[in-house]
């Protein structure tokens, strides 16, 4: 019996602990289920390639697929970070004779894990940052092109206003400045200067992972204060 016909019902799996899992005798084809936490990932995989751990041991993973109904994500977009709690179906295999692994085995539930969203933050990071006229540290030549093109609006001067506008946006993979948007405001004209700054901004060289452009997202504070 294939796989995919094997997953139709969950219930047709034998659920089983890692330990059990490992110990199955090499010509067991019976559909198993794991339950346990995401362990040993490396950050860059997109082959689904880890060990499932419960409390008694792990079990290595190679290959997991979405599995969940009406999802078909790969596994760099199924967002599974170290300490998500899964559970999988599949079959145990031996490769090369010595390795015990589950290859193929399909995703039919996830939880995220109490350091999801740090985690997948890190693994999202790109390999190059993007660069503004030959820096990456925003607070280098970004704030300094920034702080001459930043105009005080005359009403905000006229009522003495000053404050931080917090804003965020996208470095696109063109470089194009992309999907300004206020998080914290101040005063409507700051608000609509920062945003107007932020927009006009001149390209920048865009982010890099696995060789390819990639967009990332800078929260970005301009600060409005009066001169004495």
């Amino acid at each position: 019996m294939a796989l995919t016909a094997g997953l139709s019902a969950a219930a047709q799996g034998v659920r089983k602990t890692a330990d059990e899992f490992n110990k199955m005798s090499r010509g067991d084809t019976t559909l198993v289920i794991l339950h346990g936490t995401a362990n040993k990932m490396r950050k860059d995989d997109t082959r689904g390639v880890f060990y499932l751990r419960d409390a008694t041991g792990d079990a290595y993973i190679y290959g997991l697929v979405d599995g969940r109904p009406g999802s078909k994500q790969s596994f760099a977009q199924m967002g599974i970070a170290p300490g998500d709690t899964l559970t999988i179906i599949g079959r145990r295999t031996v490769y090369n004779g010595t390795t015990i692994e589950m290859v193929g085995g399909h995703l039919l539930r996830k939880a995220d894990g109490p350091r999801h969203a740090e985690l997948m933050e890190k693994k999202n990071e790109p390999d190059f940052k993007p660069t503004f006229r030959g820096h990456s540290d925003l607070s280098v030549s970004f704030t300094e092109w920034v702080n001459k093109n930043l105009k005080y609006p005359k009403d905000a001067k006229d009522a003495h206003v000053e404050g931080a506008v917090k804003l965020q946006f996208t470095v696109g993979t063109n470089g194009g400045v992309q999907e300004v948007q206020i998080l914290q405001g101040v005063y409507p004209s700051l608000d609509n200067e920062a945003l107007r700054v932020i927009r006009s901004s001149p390209k920048w060289k865009p982010g890099i992972k696995d060789g390819k452009p990639v967009r990332v997202t800078y929260t970005y504070t301009i600060n409005f204060i009066l001169p004495k």
